[in-house]
């Protein structure tokens, strides 16, 4: 670790080991203003916390662009004692990047977490709120926000305007909020909202016991469910909403490094499907839940996984991640499919007439 300081701050130093709450952030440096634009208004959001009880541990990705050592010591002197900076040995995406940066804080003595991805904003009274919350519930393991979509200007997106699995998540932060144990089974099958990164806040015993995978894309996802399977207690934290950014311009930084739309969610479909798998093997090992149940669930994630993928142009791979439901559990499958997708694989139509089979 190589903390780097600079000449003012508007709120004062904070050694990293008397910090209360480390931010978590992985970077890629390609080069360009606009993305390095964002990561200063990112690191400016920061700044505003009014809880002066953070530090920030930037992870860079072995990025490739010439002078990104430099550009990121000059943003950590406009904070300073309060940035560490981490270099990746090699370029293995945000997930790597991100346990780089756990085990630094871990090895601080920083007792909680805040993910903030590099192109995200914090709300000024984070700080403030993930702290009150773990304070107020010794048992709380994880915390999650509320998000607000804003495009690369910062302007706010209409829900409408957004892409069919975009509008999903915005919808689904209407439901009830999940307090307590045992949500791997809601996250499973009907809470995407829950596994945006800079809306993740935790105990960094939690993270450490369940490190990120190595795979390139979802890998957010997929600690989310090891996270939940662990049987970690969860609650909402208002008040504090994160500022998430998606491009109206130029698109996703991840289906671009995928290769194309296609790729990303093949990538996604496997990737999430190990992280659910490996928290429902922990859940049965804990008792929590039975071999069937585990096969119940995971049917209906890969139900509700066919349908994200098919709104989002990928009607094959959603058919067949329905196969693959069916091949789960058949039973499960018949109870929570609609007609149509039963008709898509060549199954009978209605429920009563399957079974009657």
């Amino acid at each position: 670790m190589n903390p780097l300081t600079g000449s003012s701050s508007a709120s004062g130093p904070e050694p990293a080991h008397a910090a209360s709450v480390g931010f978590v952030m992985p970077y890629y440096d390609d080069g360009s203003p606009r993305r390095r634009a964002a990561l200063r208004n990112t690191i400016d959001s920061l700044r505003a916390q009014t809880d002066p009880g953070w530090h920030l541990y930037l992870t860079d990705d072995a990025s490739p662009a010439p002078g990104t050592a430099a550009m990121l010591a000059d943003l950590a002197s406009t904070a300073p004692g309060r940035i560490t900076v981490l270099r990746a040995p090699a370029n293995r995406g945000a997930g790597e990047a991100r346990n780089l940066a756990i085990a630094a804080a871990h090895a601080d003595g920083v007792p909680l977490l805040a993910y903030l991805d590099a192109d995200d904003l914090a709300h000024p009274e984070r700080v403030a709120r993930v702290r009150a919350a773990f304070e107020a519930d010794p048992e709380l393991d994880f915390g999650y926000l509320d998000i607000a979509f804003i495009d690369e200007d910062g302007q706010a997106w209409q829900e409408h305007e957004l892409l069919p699995t975009l509008q999903g998540i915005s919808r689904q932060q209407n439901l009830p909020p999940l307090r307590g144990r045992e949500h791997w089974k809601a996250q499973a099958v009907e809470r995407d909202c829950l596994a945006i990164p800079s809306a993740m806040n935790l105990r960094t015993a939690l993270a450490v016991a369940h490190p990120f995978p190595r795979t390139p894309f979802c890998e957010d996802v997929a600690t989310l469910f090891r996270y939940l399977g662990s049987g970690a207690k969860i609650d909402r934290i208002d008040g504090a909403t994160t500022s998430y950014r998606v491009p109206r311009r130029g698109g996703s930084a991840s289906r671009e490094q995928s290769g194309d739309l296609g790729e990303f969610n093949r990538l996604r479909c496997v990737n999430e499907r190990a992280g659910l798998e490996a928290a429902l093997q922990e859940a049965v090992a804990r008792g929590a839940a039975d071999a069937e149940e585990a096969r119940s669930v995971l049917c209906r994630y890969l139900i509700r996984i066919g349908r994200t993928v098919t709104a989002d142009g990928c009607p094959e791979l959603g058919r067949s991640q329905l196969a693959e439901a069916r091949a789960v559990d058949g039973r499960t499958f018949l109870e929570h499919s609609t007609p149509e997708e039963r008709a898509s694989l060549g199954v009978a139509a209605s429920l009563s007439a399957e079974e009657g089979a």
